[in-house]
């Protein structure tokens, strides 16, 4: 059995979920610590004061992080020095306040891998279980290391290069813990021999990869939707005015040339003669034309299974959400595990082919939307995919462990 998992927690439990990151990053935690409560157990999310209310939306209780200076600085563009120094001054806030939230009463703590080596050593200290909960392996960040020279290399130089980071966090907790001073063998990143639940599908993993005994691929965690949600009535009245159109968005991802994108994709609509739904996102993502319509926020689970295709930048919840929808996709991937989930979609026959946002352009995404459009072959491997991603509840799972 699992270490962490060997706690006995048939009863409800109090747990504390740390999660930090994107808004594209926190919407499968929403939907992981819904389910934790909807099965009985009493759930208080750790999470920055920018994602409070995601988590409040959906009746959780929240103990916010104030990183609203942390978090501004993060898109600045300044040296490598000072982006590190901010890094690490939010892992040092994150470690005082999950402590201050393990200390108030805790039976186990999940973590989000930005926030596991803080929980895990807290979790050391106060003599709490700590399993780390996944969307994203850290070998994704190196996905042509991955492929080249093996997914384990990849994975251990990831780390490696976070560990520094979490060095003063790591100090605070000692001394606070009253725990040994470790060496590079101590917290930073916590061991493979640490339980981790991924919220991804294992099939779309590379064939020949092997997690650690402790990790284990669920399955997605869908997002918790707002009580009371309903879609706008222009985007009800738009979708039934006209054949299914095609969706783009690049949800919560900063620092691309979102006029050069908006060009590319009204160009690309205009020319293939499709009807589009644009997302805008954090980036302000707009294209214009007569069959265009211009949409801020969506569930996914209502939006995608309405679209003919999507073209998005490949985050991993919305590349199992257009799986579970059964929509074709292309991506078109930015950074960090992005290129990491296109490559998998090519890989596996679901998309002919991979655009690097930076090399985006109303040619080449004509090229290859038109190709997505008219293969049926796409679509069929989508809906195979989809009905293997469909079956699995990945929060479902990670409930079943805590029984």
């Amino acid at each position: 059995m699992d270490r962490g998992l060997e706690t006995g927690l048939g009863a409800s439990r109090r747990i504390v979920l740390a999660t930090w990151g994107t808004a594209g990053d926190i919407a499968p935690y929403t939907g992981l610590a819904s389910g934790l409560q909807k099965a009985g157990h009493d759930v208080v999310v750790v999470t920055s004061d920018r994602h409070a209310a995601a988590f409040h939306g959906v009746g959780l209780e929240v103990r916010a992080m104030p990183l609203d200076r942390q978090e501004a600085a993060i898109g600045l563009p300044k040296g490598r020095r000072a982006k590190t120094e901010n890094a690490r001054d939010m892992a040092l806030v994150a470690a005082e306040h999950l402590l201050g939230a393990a200390g108030a009463g805790a039976d186990l703590l999940l973590a989000h891998p930005l926030l596991h080596p803080q929980a895990a050593l807290i979790g050391r200290g106060l003599n709490i279980p700590c399993i780390g909960v996944y969307t994203v392996a850290h070998a994704m960040m190196l996905p042509r290391l991955a492929a080249r020279r093996g997914y384990g290399a990849a994975d251990v130089l990831v780390k490696l290069l976070l560990s520094p980071i979490y060095t003063p966090a790591g100090s605070y907790l000692r001394r606070e813990l009253g725990l040994p001073r470790g060496g590079l063998r101590g917290l930073q990143i916590p061991a493979s021999r640490c339980a981790v639940r991924y919220g991804f599908s294992a099939a779309l993993m590379p064939p020949g990869v092997r997690f650690p005994a402790e990790h284990r691929a669920v399955g997605p965690w869908s997002p918790q939707r707002v009580a009371g949600w309903r879609p706008d009535t222009r985007l009800v009245d738009f979708l039934e005015s006209g054949p299914a159109p095609v969706y783009f968005g690049f949800g919560s991802v900063s620092g691309i040339d979102v006029e050069q994108l908006s060009e590319a994709v009204t160009t690309a609509v205009r020319r293939l003669k499709v009807r589009a739904v644009v997302q805008s996102g954090w980036a302000g993502l707009e294209a214009r034309g007569d069959d265009v319509l211009n949409i801020g926020e969506c569930p996914h689970d209502w939006l995608l299974p309405r679209m003919r295709a999507a073209v998005h930048h490949a985050g991993p919840g919305t590349v199992h959400a257009c799986l579970k929808a059964m929509t074709p996709a292309l991506p078109v991937p930015v950074g960090l595990d992005q290129p990491f989930w296109a490559s998998r979609l090519l890989a596996l026959g679901l998309t002919p082919a991979v655009i690097p946002q930076w090399r985006l352009n109303a040619d080449n995404l004509g090229w290859a939307l038109g190709q997505l459009l008219d293969g049926e072959d796409y679509r069929g491997r989508t809906e195979g995919m989809g009905r293997i991603v469909g079956r699995q509840d990945g929060i479902a799972a990670v409930a079943g462990d805590l029984r």
